[in-house]
């Protein structure tokens, strides 16, 4: 059940029963030059920029026309103080804008623990490019003790120059 990378030729193996990892996100129902990305992940399965090439690039220099979030299952955590921000990071970890998607005034604990609710983002690279490097989803906890919740991310986006 795990995944092995060959470094020579950046392939990807996956060994053990195989279900569908939403956490990594995929593209659906895209018109261009407008692109819809979806990433569905666990409170315990946050997802990150990681070097196996598995997550989901928007590519550099695209413009991010919205991002918004849905709560699946309402998210807890032991202090009741945990919020979220969304952003991206480059593949290699390099931060990009952790909350450029979602801020953490958009995400707080009320928010999240509602079940049902959509959140329009207003991080500063909704209605910007997001620079020079591609970005892969990350989602990080103000604080680490998240103990339930889902969650939906869905971006859309304008390639450079398309």
């Amino acid at each position: 059940m795990g995944f092995e990378t060959a470094a020579k030729r950046g392939v990807v193996v996956h060994y053990g029963p195989r279900v569908t990892d939403e956490k990594f996100g995929a593209q659906y129902g895209s018109k261009d030059p407008v692109r819809t990305v979806e990433w569905t992940f666990d409170y315990d399965d946050l997802p990150a920029g990681a070097t196996h090439n598995l997550g989901y690039s928007i590519p550099a220099n695209a413009r991010v026309l919205s991002a918004k979030f849905e709560v699946i299952t309402a998210f807890t955590s032991t202090s009741t103080t945990s919020d979220l921000t969304i952003g991206l990071e480059q593949a290699d970890g390099t931060d990009i804008d952790v909350d450029g998607f979602l801020t953490a005034v958009n995400l707080d604990q009320a928010v999240i623990a509602n079940v049902g609710s959509v959140t329009t983002g207003t991080g500063a690279l909704v209605g910007d490019t997001i620079g020079a490097a591609a970005g892969e989803l990350i989602v990080l906890p103000s604080v680490d003790d998240l103990l339930t919740g889902r969650g939906r991310v869905i971006v859309e986006y304008i390639v450079a120059g398309a």
